[in-house]
């Protein structure tokens, strides 16, 4: 049990994956067969850092990381047994996962006194959370996609607090495998790493939820892929990327107090989100969605 809490973001990578599969296969009317087979990605992800988790120096306990990858691929594979499905309603649905999103959100922050100092709090719960409130809640003024029938939504803002939740339980979970499983790496990297471990989280995620309702996407976005639009994963990665490398750029200062990093951070929140857009129409240019293109042109004239 000790083991489990120690490494709990890499297990919940791994039950981001299962409760994926459970809905795609059994709680949703027609099933959602090719959603089931994204969640391999996660689960493969859960499955390397597991085997980070059991390493120390040069020694890797190769028994140990059977037993346990044994028991998590087991109660994997027993979502594929043919049962009857138990379909539920879609407002239950959408309570659940909010209800599930928030408690993530708490569990991570009790997590976090594992190993998290005094700073990294202040990082991670309240400048990410921040961040993460401006990426969903510019997603949905941009008029890319809609979020309602939600319980909890912060005053005056469209997005509802599971979904801004969302953003730091799955960096959190990107920052815990680069700062205490992998080897030590590059802002670079570290930025690269944490954004490919979310985007897996979410992978899976959003076509279970654009089923579900859980968002409602533009009808004018037809460039899709596994039903969902292709914008989505391409803002996935330039929203994570860019800011975790920075995040890791600053913090790396060596000669510098921890509250003036954090200042000079939050001061370049504005030019990531900068860099972060000019990312997502480039890859668009180069995609070819004109859909998403003039959604994006249509916002930037009314400002």
């Amino acid at each position: 049990m000790r083991f489990f809490w120690r490494n709990f973001p890499v297990f919940l990578i791994w039950l981001t994956a299962l409760s994926m599969m459970d809905t795609a296969l059994h709680r949703i009317t027609p099933l959602l067969n090719y959603a089931a087979w994204l969640t391999l990605v996660p689960f493969f992800i859960s499955l390397t850092l597991l085997g980070f988790c059991l390493s120390k120096g040069e020694v890797f306990r190769l028994k140990r990381y059977c037993i346990w990858a044994a028991v998590l691929a087991g109660i994997y594979a027993l979502t594929l047994i043919p049962r009857t499905s138990v379909p539920l309603p879609l407002d239950t649905l959408r309570l659940i996962y909010e209800v599930s999103a928030v408690t993530e959100f708490i569990i991570l922050a009790l997590h976090g006194r594992t190993w998290l100092k005094r700073w990294d709090w202040l990082w991670i719960f309240c400048i990410t959370l921040v961040f993460g409130m401006v990426l969903e809640n510019g997603g949905i003024l941009m008029g890319f996609f809609q979020e309602k029938g939600y319980w909890f939504y912060v005053p005056g803002l469209p997005a509802p607090v599971a979904t801004i939740v969302g953003w730091v339980n799955v960096l959190y979970c990107g920052f815990f495998a680069v700062e205490k499983l992998m080897p030590e790496m590059r802002p670079f990297l570290r930025g690269l790493v944490c954004a490919v471990i979310a985007l897996s989280m979410d992978i899976p995620f959003d076509p279970v939820a654009t089923r579900l309702a859980w968002w409602v996407w533009n009808d004018r976005l037809t460039m899709s892929i596994w039903g969902v639009p292709v914008v989505n994963y391409v803002a996935w990665f330039w929203a994570l990327f860019p800011y975790a490398w920075c995040y890791y750029r600053v913090r790396s200062y060596g000669k510098c107090e921890e509250g003036r990093k954090i200042a000079l951070f939050s001061a370049l929140i504005p030019l990531i989100l900068v860099i972060e857009l000019a990312g997502v129409l480039a890859s668009l240019l180069i995609l070819g969605d004109k859909e998403a293109l003039e959604i994006v042109g249509r916002f930037l004239r009314s400002l």
